[in-house]
């Protein structure tokens, strides 16, 4: 990709910090492990708020087992 530029946001720029300081790949497994229960608990904690507000129902769970949400190619 000449020509083009790579842009990363604060975020991922502070990972990258991070992961440069990994020299076992034990260390990136475990970093890896505890990224991912942190985004598991703010999905968590952003679904328990829709369902407090009422955007989410049991109803609305039920509707989503039949449809098809998949984006589409390009």
């Amino acid at each position: 990709m000449p020509n083009q530029r790579l842009s990363i946001n604060p975020a991922q720029y502070e990972v990258l910090n991070v992961l440069s300081c990994l020299d076992k790949e034990e260390d990136v497994r475990d970093l890896k492990k505890m990224l991912v229960q942190f985004l598991n608990e703010r999905l968590q904690n952003e679904l328990d708020r829709l369902w407090d507000e009422g955007m989410i129902t049991e109803n609305k769970m039920r509707e989503w087992e039949t449809v098809h949400m998949r984006t589409p190619y390009k």
